[in-house]
């Protein structure tokens, strides 16, 4: 042990951070992504409680519902990338404008996109969903507008939150994640368990519980307010600062759009499917997110320094942060896959899914989860670290492409005509993680990707 900590002191420790720094940010990040993880997997098995039809609904508009969502996170996001900049140049005059204005903008997109979602609900469940059942189509409809109804105070909570983690205090956001999402689970054991509410328990739980939320995210906010953030920053936008959020979150905007597409593509061809496949599909994806809480942890943890590294203009460090991480996430991500992958028996006990639907799952995870190590990293790591470069484009076009060419074609050729079923859509999701981690890599070699950080908005 003390050999591996002395080799990523050496790895890890610059000028601009220590090793010990990062581990305690790595390590209060892995429980944020663990605690939203698990809570996320105990709400899909109390879902699942209510019977096949209702997880098989909440699946079926999880990608419309993401669509939405995603457009706000990214703008949180773009401004996040801001914020990060700010701080690694030492100027709290573009802190405090970014913090305000990500916040602003988020909510006023939210607010809109969720009006109309809500709206288009039901035409859109029955344009995508022709064929499935009327009790599915019924409970989707209701999912989904209740969703929309969450996202308005989720978008507030989320940019906050993403701040947060920009500035590089974890811990604030480890108590965000904490009471949201216990708030939720809570809620969730109460309306779906206790008041046998189903699927309108589960959104109900998530509207009342974004909105606890976003009101402590606000409260902790002004309260642990060392740049002198106030109300109205959140209503007051400059051109070159609003400019500056919308060139990197857009791209992540038009990005998550078109990856939601193609995930509406893929739930089209999924609906051919039975709904213990639809379900035993949702529950292996839960698992594989549980999964996932060390490699999103140093996602974002590689986003907060290779931020603050190109803020400060150090190019240099930007490059080697990125790469070291890569390496790092490997054995990380093994370790990971080798502790939870034997408790999958017990996971599995929280869902009441048939004979039939447990040997789905078994063979979907085994499929997606020893493909994490060598992959993963290598596929999603350069990603962050561009976009902080201003390489949004090239890590979008590579992003949207592979998703392409992975899920939605190799994975409809493999799960309908080949005849593989859901293990096709997951042998489709390797493909995807192969050309992403190819192209990137080629991208990081050639040096086109670091640009000069542009001076900051006056």
């Amino acid at each position: 042990m003390s050999t591996l900590n002395a080799r990523l002191e050496r790895m890890l420790t610059t000028e601009q951070f220590r090793y010990k720094e990062l581990r305690g940010m790595f390590f209060t990040l892995t429980l944020d992504q663990f605690f939203i993880c698990f809570i996320s997997l105990l709400s899909t098995a109390l879902v699942s409680s209510v019977g096949e039809a209702a997880i098989a609904a909440v699946s079926m508009v999880g990608t419309l519902n993401g669509m939405v969502s995603l457009v706000f996170t990214s703008l949180a996001s773009g401004g996040a990338i801001v914020v990060s900049r700010a701080k690694g140049s030492g100027d709290a005059q573009e802190i405090r404008r970014a913090i305000g204005e990500v916040t602003g903008l988020c909510a006023a997109v939210s607010l809109a996109l969720s009006v109309l979602l809500f709206a288009l609900s039901e035409p859109l469940v029955r344009a995508l969903y022709p064929r499935v059942e009327p009790l599915l189509i019924t409970y989707a409809v209701r999912y989904m507008r209740m969703m929309a109804v969450s996202f308005i105070p989720f978008s507030v909570f989320n940019a906050i939150f993403c701040i947060f983690r920009s500035l590089g205090d974890t811990r604030s956001s480890l108590l965000l994640t904490i009471v949201i999402n216990l708030a939720h689970l809570l809620l969730s054991l109460l309306f779906i368990n206790g008041l046998n509410m189903g699927v309108s328990g589960s959104g109900l739980s998530y509207i009342i519980a974004r909105t606890i939320g976003m009101l402590l995210a606000l409260f902790w906010l002004f309260r642990h307010n060392m740049y002198g953030v106030r109300a109205h920053h959140f209503f007051r936008f400059k051109p070159a600062v609003t400019l500056e959020i919308a060139s990197l979150g857009m791209p992540l905007a038009v990005e998550a759009l078109l990856m939601q597409g193609g995930m509406l593509l893929v739930q089209v061809y999924l609906a051919h499917l039975t709904t213990t496949d639809l379900a035993a599909h949702a529950v292996a994806n839960s698992l594989l997110n549980l999964h996932y809480t060390t490699a999103n942890a140093l996602t974002a943890l590689a986003g907060t320094v290779c931020g603050q590294c190109y803020g400060a203009r150090r190019y240099d460090l930007t490059r080697a942060y990125c790469r070291n991480f890569i390496r790092v996430g490997r054995f990380v991500l093994l370790a990971t896959v080798l502790v939870l992958y034997p408790l999958l028996p017990l996971l599995l006990r929280l869902y009441r899914a048939s004979e039939q639907g447990t040997a789905i799952i078994y063979t979907a995870l085994s499929i997606g989860v020893f493909s994490l190590p060598v992959l993963w990293c290598d596929g999603n790591i350069p990603t962050i670290t561009l976009r902080v470069a201003g390489d949004s484009v090239y890590a979008s076009a590579v992003s949207v492409l592979s998703l392409l060419l992975g899920r939605c074609a190799l994975g409809y050729i493999l799960t309908v005509p080949v005849g593989l079923g859901v293990p096709g859509v997951w042998i489709a999701l390797v493909f995807e993680w192969l050309l992403r981690a190819v192209a990137l890599n080629l991208r990081l070699k050639s040096g086109k990707w670091l640009h000069e950080a542009p001076q900051p908005p006056r």
